[in-house]
């Protein structure tokens, strides 16, 4: 997986108590992923389309999440890096990385 570039950060809080802070690698955003034949989602500026950060200010973002929600080659690449997941945790969505990381 590569490394390096920029990324979209967008922290929600729930009525729960739940901070999920929510990354994408920057290109992905608002682009449609075909799932199956037929069936696809939309990475969501309302999901994902908070600020742009680069690698460096990831941490900082992360520090208050109880749920933390990955999608790209790069953001999940930087997750593994750091060691915040295992390879077994990776599925790909439309052929994409994705993790979710409870706390």
């Amino acid at each position: 997986m590569e490394m390096g570039g920029r990324f979209w950060v967008k922290i929600h809080h729930s009525k729960t108590g739940e901070v999920v802070v929510a990354v994408c690698d920057e290109e992905l955003l608002e682009k449609s992923i075909e799932i199956r034949k037929g069936f696809s989602i939309e990475i969501s500026r309302a999901f994902y389309g908070g600020y742009i950060v680069g690698e460096e200010e990831l941490d900082k973002s992360f520090k208050e999440a109880t749920i933390i929600n990955l999608l790209g080659d790069r953001i999940v690449g930087y997750a593994l890096k750091r060691g915040m997941i295992d390879e077994g945790a990776v599925i790909k969505v439309g052929g994409i990385p994705h993790v979710q990381i409870y706390r």
